[in-house]
């Protein structure tokens, strides 16, 4: 609706709207690893982190469409210097999907490889953490088995006990319920998102890349270059040695 209503008030002013995917940590400058609030990956990064978290609903062969920070902003700039003295619209997808697709089995991998590299301490004396494989559901209708199994079985016995001794845990069987009620509501959130199977066509970014290519060529005086090409990243790399440690680092409490 937002950009609608630009296209109808914007006059003969020039109107550029890029639409990032999911915005990751910074992958250079000026603070590599640095992001402001938390994304979903990072909610999982956090719990696995704090052993709070032992499952998460994601199928690991789809794509992680994800996008470095200060690429999102390179762009932005290049985009409002190409665009500064036409008047059109035109329409960005900053993403990875397409040219440089990383799957969640990526960040799986990169984060259990970390976390057993460097395993947090949470001890009083300051022990490494025990730290137990984390498991991904692929579907909902599986997740859901595993929650009635484990945890609505458990708790359906634990309502029938109160029952049979007239309230004897009425507080804890409420306070469980609420938690697995929650837990539910968080399935059915999320889902759509982590069971996204599209992708992100950035051919107006591309040739937007080509273009400050070329004005670098002709242009031998300058040395400005504004990364924003996801082709760049080894996501590898960048998850184990960039985003966790930043994720630790600047948001965790």
């Amino acid at each position: 609706m937002g950009e609608m209503l630009l296209g109808h008030l914007r006059g003969d002013l020039p109107v550029v709207i890029l639409r990032p995917s999911i915005i990751t940590s910074i992958l250079k400058e000026p603070l590599p690893g640095w992001m402001e609030g938390i994304r979903t990956i990072d909610a999982v990064v956090i719990g696995y982190a704090k052993q709070t978290l032992s499952f998460f609903l994601v199928d690991l062969d789809l794509i992680m469409d994800v996008i470095p920070g200060d690429m999102v902003v390179n762009a932005m700039m290049v985009a409002m210097a190409a665009h500064s003295e036409e008047q059109s619209q035109t329409i960005y997808h900053v993403a990875s999907s397409v040219r440089n697709p990383a799957p969640y089995a990526i960040l799986a991998e990169s984060g259990h490889r970390y976390f057993f590299d460097n395993p947090p301490r949470t001890g009083r004396n300051g022990e490494p953490a025990r730290l137990n494989k984390m498991r991904f559901f692929s579907t909902v209708a599986r997740l859901s088995l595993y929650m009635a199994i484990k945890y609505r079985l458990p708790l359906e016995m634990l309502r029938l006990v109160n029952i049979a001794l007239c309230g004897v845990f009425s507080r804890r069987y409420n306070e469980l319920s609420r938690k697995y009620r929650f837990v539910m509501q968080l399935i059915e959130l999320y889902a759509p998102y982590s069971l996204f199977k599209g992708c992100f066509d950035d051919t107006n970014t591309e040739r937007l890349r080509m273009a400050m290519k070329e004005d670098l060529d002709n242009n031998a005086s300058s040395d400005c270059y504004f990364d924003f090409d996801p082709k760049s990243i080894d996501w590898d790399d960048y998850f184990y040695s960039v985003h966790i440690p930043g994720v630790l680092k600047y948001m965790r409490d």
